[in-house]
């Protein structure tokens, strides 16, 4: 048997139900040596891009070996697919409904696997059709954390073809940007899908959509003045839209999943 790896937690299940403290107490029990790591329990419900952002800015955090279980599931039930995406060797288990797909397109692993892990047969002969975070989810995140091989279970599958989503997917051309809003932070910072770097140094950047007219492009929140707009490289390895000392959100009229164009000279 390998080594107890590290178990990362993400779902949207919030902490005022037993939800999450069922799904940990079925992981201490099938592997109790893993320690079990919270990402956040705080992913608005149902919010695929949301989740999927907390997921491709947090995996490289965890050791090279973790196993990362991610529980937004709208279809819970239903014929979608349970998948594995391995980078190198960190191994993300979650639903095929696109939470995988941010992290699949920002990844800088040398190696990419992916698997079908829906035949499990790690789970127990009782399984809740609107609980699988619980009953199917866990006890295989469980064993695959304790050496389980993925390739054993559904067979690998090509990367490819795991579902992919229009969010974790800017259209950059020269000069202009169209992104998505995948998460607005307690502070109204918003994070686009564009990776820190993606636009090199701009200049004259102006957002166009909505009509908000000229960015200032900085690298810290104090380097815009009190109330003003930019664009900044955030610490979560994203470009985020903010205000200094007030909600971009706000401001701005954005919420997870809208659309910005950017556009600017070089």
């Amino acid at each position: 048997m390998s080594r107890p790896r590290t178990i990362g937690l993400l779902t949207d299940f919030g902490l005022s139900d037993p939800y999450v403290g069922q799904m940990k107490a079925v992981l201490n029990k099938k592997a109790p040596a893993c320690p079990v790591l919270d990402i956040s329990h705080g992913v608005q419900p149902f919010n695929v891009p949301q989740a999927g952002f907390f997921l491709a800015a947090s995996y490289c955090h965890f050791p090279k070996d973790a196993v990362i279980l991610s529980v937004v599931d709208p279809g819970v039930g239903s014929d979608r697919k349970i998948v594995g995406l391995q980078l190198d060797e960190r191994l993300l288990i979650a639903p095929d409904n696109g939470l995988l797909s941010l992290a699949l397109e920002t990844s800088w692993a040398k190696e990419i696997h992916a698997f079908d892990l829906s035949q499990a047969m790690v789970a127990p002969k009782k399984i809740s059709h609107t609980f699988h975070g619980r009953d199917v989810f866990s006890p295989l995140t469980a064993w695959l954390a304790l050496g389980g091989d993925p390739k054993g279970l559904g067979g690998e599958i090509d990367p490819s073809t795991l579902v992919s989503c229009a969010w974790s997917r800017p259209d950059v051309v020269q000069g202009r940007a169209i992104a998505h809003v995948l998460h607005t932070d307690r502070f109204g910072n918003c994070v686009l899908n564009l990776e820190a770097g993606s636009l090199g140094t701009p200049v004259e950047l102006n957002m166009t959509s909505p009509s908000i007219g000229p960015l200032a492009y900085v690298t810290t929140y104090a380097d815009m003045p009190k109330g003003a707009p930019g664009l900044l490289e955030g610490s979560q390895g994203f470009l985020e839209i903010a205000v200094n000392q007030r909600s971009a959100a706000k401001e701005f009229g954005l919420s997870i999943g809208d659309k910005v164009t950017l556009t600017w000279e070089k």
